[in-house]
């Protein structure tokens, strides 16, 4: 246990010391570190995708089956964000960790409250983002590819493009919004570590229950439409 702290430990002097060194970089892993996160609820709004009246032509039956699949896990990302935040929750009860400008001599270029340091919120709700785009997207290709093995392809993977974008977008935003959150000096490494489990954890709690998820869901997406959200 001595020898991974020390690593983690070592990790943050190596991420951490560039910090203040750099006023073009530094400005870059601030706004990372603190603003990024701010992004997410567009990575929502692309996920919920246009109403379906605004489609140039009627989709096909899997299209229309893919497109209500990322409007519910729109609605379900929300609730993975909610119970990656409960689950940080319980996890600093059990292990407090004092921030690194607490114990430590940092390079600490933002301010932040005295709080427990471990595990990381920002990458918890990212990585619970991320997780669940994962997810769908694995379920609407393994869906599809059914369909072509059975003879009943429709469109290809086609649909899948935006998820797959989306994706890849959380990933790269949750590598960058951990290592900033590391170089500006406000968390340890392990932090990071233990703030994505906690997303990957949630989206795969959220997932697992979606089947009685999709009632309330299927309530919400129909009130959408009725509205011309959706």
């Amino acid at each position: 246990m001595t020898a991974l702290l020390n690593f983690n430990y070592t990790l943050f002097q190596i991420i951490n010391a560039p910090a203040g060194s750099d006023p073009l970089l530094d400005k870059i892993m601030i706004f990372c570190a603190n603003f990024l996160i701010f992004f997410l609820p567009l990575l929502l709004v692309i996920e919920w995708g246009r109403p379906l009246n605004w489609y140039r032509r009627p989709l096909s039956p899997t299209e229309a089956a893919i497109v209500q699949e990322r409007r519910a896990t729109a609605l379900w990302i929300v609730v993975a964000c909610v119970l990656s935040y409960c689950l940080n929750i319980v996890v600093e009860h059990i292990i407090f960790e004092p921030r690194p400008f607490i114990t430590h001599r940092v390079h600490l270029l933002v301010t932040h409250a005295a709080d427990a340091s471990f595990p990381s919120d920002h990458t918890a709700w990212t990585f619970a983002v991320m997780g669940m785009l994962v997810l769908q997207f694995w379920l609407g290709f393994s869906s599809i590819k059914r369909q072509r093995s059975n003879g009943h392809d429709e469109t290809g993977y086609r649909p899948l493009a935006v998820p797959y974008m989306l994706m890849i977008a959380a990933f790269a935003m949750g590598l960058l919004i951990g290592f900033a959150r590391v170089y500006v000096g406000v968390h340890y490494p392990g932090d990071i570590v233990g703030g994505a489990i906690d997303g990957l954890i949630a989206a795969c709690i959220v997932t697992l229950l979606r089947r009685w998820l999709r009632q309330p869901t299927n309530a919400i997406l129909q009130f959408a439409q009725a509205l011309r959200l959706a």
